[in-house]
Parts: C-alpha cells; structure tokens; sequence
C-alpha cells in the first residue's frame, strides 16, 4: 500500500460515523441520500419482521453485512447494552478532521464540555438549517454521536458539517494558526452579541459550555473576545442548544 493510499484509507475512515439500534439503522437505510459502508449484525439476532427489512434494503442498496458475535458487535457499536444487535457504518461527507476547515467557508460553532446528546442534537440541527459553516465537535469530553443525537438532530446528522478534533484544545491551536479569531459566549461579561459585527474579514468560531457551568476556564482565557446574549427578566442563562440557535442565525432574522 502506498503512502496515498494509506492516507486515502485513513481519512475514509476518520470521516466515517457508526450508529446502532434498530429503529436507527433502518431510518438510515432508507435514506437513499444517506451514503452506507457496511452493516453489522449479531449472528445471534431472531428472525424478526425487523432484521429481515434491514437485510432486504442492505441486499438492494448493495451493502455489505457483516455477522459477529455479540461481543464483536458491542466493540463495534460501542454500546452493547442498548445496540439490539445492529449496526450501521455511514460515509459521511460532512464529519471531517478539523485540517479540512479550509475547504469551506463561514464561521464555526464550537462546544466545550457539552455532554447531553439531547442538546448535541438540536446544536447539529441548527447548525445544518443555518448559514454557519460547520460545527466543531471535539471527540473527548462531549457527547459523542449516536441514536439519542441522531433523533434529537431530527435526521439532520448528517446535512451538517462537522469537524471533528481529539480535545478542543487540540482544535483551537489549530484554528488560531489558521487565523480564526476565537469568541467565548459567556453569562454576561465582554461585549453583547447584537455588537458583533455579522460579517467579518477573519473567519470566527463562537465557543459555547457545558449545560451547567458554561465555558471552562482555560478556554476563556484562549480566547480573543468575550461576548454575551442579553437577558430579560432576571433569566441568567439559556439552554446551550438554544444559545447556539441565536449564534447560527444572528444577522438573518430582521
């Protein structure tokens, strides 16, 4: 194997999305949009009106299915109590090494230590519908994607472009060196969100925290800007999912 082909091989997988359970792997087998690698099934599973639908669609889209046992297919899907014996390995476009940022275009929205795949969920929502050019997703200390995200997402996982990076430490040296200015949302400190100009001549990613003690420390203080959303009424802050809703859409809504 040549060395571009090793890369070739290595990105193929580093872009590729492994979800379970039965409910979701049928959804995503009948989105003909959706591009699938392969499946996977406990050799253990009963004949079920389930399993039979997914191996008929699998046979018509030409998808490979790979038997194992059960504890293979828990390595697999990463999740045995709850995979019912399916798994399904999805060629996502749109989930990139976070090297990639400069093949597309927009500000980003990043997350710190957000763990509520609910939450995670409707962030990619909002993310895909908006005119945001992508999400960066750090693979350690958030919720990582699976069926609650893809539900909670209401099938958009896979419209919205995701950058993936090891820790968002790891991310944002990346971004800074690439010039992105860095913008911390935080409870009610720097400058209001309203004073940000929507365009800007440098790219942005806006960093959002955890659904209870907002951004950490360490990463505030990584950042060039601090900005916050006005509040009424006493509310000190909102939801994570619907902060990031305001940042994705700001400058649209008139």
């Amino acid at each position: 194997m040549t060395m571009s082909d090793y890369a070739k091989k290595k990105n193929k997988f580093a872009g590729m999305v492994t979800l379970y359970g039965r409910k979701t792997v049928l959804e995503v087998l009948r989105d003909s949009s959706i591009s699938i690698y392969r499946i996977h099934l406990a050799a253990s599973n009963r004949n079920s009106d389930t399993i039979e639908e997914i191996e008929g669609l699998a046979k018509k889209r030409e998808v490979e299915i790979c038997y194992h046992d059960k504890a293979a297919l828990s390595r697999i899907s990463k999740n045995g109590r709850q995979d019912q014996g399916v798994a399904i390995d999805v060629e996502s476009e749109s989930y990139m090494d976070i090297s990639q940022t400069s093949q597309s275009t927009g500000d980003l929205i990043g997350l710190d230590n957000v763990t509520n795949p609910q939450n995670l969920g409707m962030v990619i929502r909002s993310v895909a519908a908006s005119p945001m050019g992508g999400l960066l997703l750090p693979k350690k200390g958030c919720a990582r994607i699976d069926p609650l995200v893809h539900k909670a997402s209401a099938g958009n996982l896979f419209k919205a472009t995701i950058y993936h990076t090891t820790t968002l430490e790891k991310g944002l040296k990346f971004l800074k060196s690439a010039n992105f200015d860095l913008i911390a949302l935080t409870g009610a400190s720097g400058i209001s969100l309203s004073e940000l100009p929507v365009h800007s001549d440098r790219r942005r990613i806006f960093l959002l925290g955890n659904e209870s003690s907002g951004l950490r420390d360490s990463i505030r203080r990584s950042c060039d800007v601090e900005a916050f959303i006005p509040m009424a009424n006493n509310v000190e802050s909102l939801n994570v999912a619907a902060a990031a809703t305001l940042v994705a859409f700001r400058g649209m809504i008139r």
